[in-house]
């Protein structure tokens, strides 16, 4: 009994986390209670449903993003950036597509459970690479374009990850694949020379 009460929260959760990204919302109690190191009944007393257990579980991992990459070009600094974005995706993918195909999914309900989601902070560090390069007249675009183009980064992103993570293009798409998305996009905000 001693040795239960040793087994971290976490070290519960990263168990559960890991055997419901491989086997799915099916997987068995007993087999996430065999990895965490507790018995089944330690299980079930800090979490009283397997369901309780899966959203406690399925938490996005971490986003660590280097940050700001003053003093390149715009697109080097956006491509830095969106090259880190796509390691991040890959790295969540297996719990994004775990956690949204429950059934029982709800957006607003998981993301009481967080302090900020993980999406918040890539379209934060986007938004904020495109207005330092506004700031700085590198690009002209608006308000509205900035979104715009926030947007489509992390749509096309996570697209790219889903797509790695089902097989598409051999399962994974070179960095080069997003520098050259990264160019259409910075070509798309360059300011406009007039004719």
């Amino acid at each position: 009994m001693g040795r239960n009460k040793q087994v971290s929260d976490e070290a519960v959760l990263e168990a559960a986390r890991a055997v419901f990204v491989e086997q799915g919302f099916g997987a068995s109690t007993r087999e996430i209670a065999r990895r965490a190191g507790i018995s089944e009944a330690v299980l079930y007393q800090r979490h009283k449903t397997k369901l309780d257990l899966f959203f406690a579980s399925m938490i996005p991992p971490p986003l660590e993003l280097a940050g700001a990459a003053c003093g390149k070009s715009f697109a080097d600094d956006l491509s830095a950036l969106a090259i880190e974005v796509m390691r991040y995706f890959r790295r969540a993918m297996p719990v994004f597509m775990q956690l949204v195909t429950h059934p029982s999914f709800n957006l607003a309900e998981h993301t009481e459970h967080m302090s900020r989601m993980p999406l918040d902070h890539v379209g934060g560090a986007l938004a904020a690479c495109l207005q330092r390069h506004q700031a700085a007249g590198t690009i002209t675009a608006d308000h509205q374009r900035i979104h715009a183009a926030t947007l489509t980064i992390i749509a096309t992103l996570h697209s790219l990850a889903l797509f790695e993570r089902i097989g598409a293009h051999g399962g994974s798409f070179p960095d080069e694949a997003v520098r050259n998305i990264v160019g259409l996009i910075v070509a798309g905000l360059a300011p406009q020379k007039e004719t």
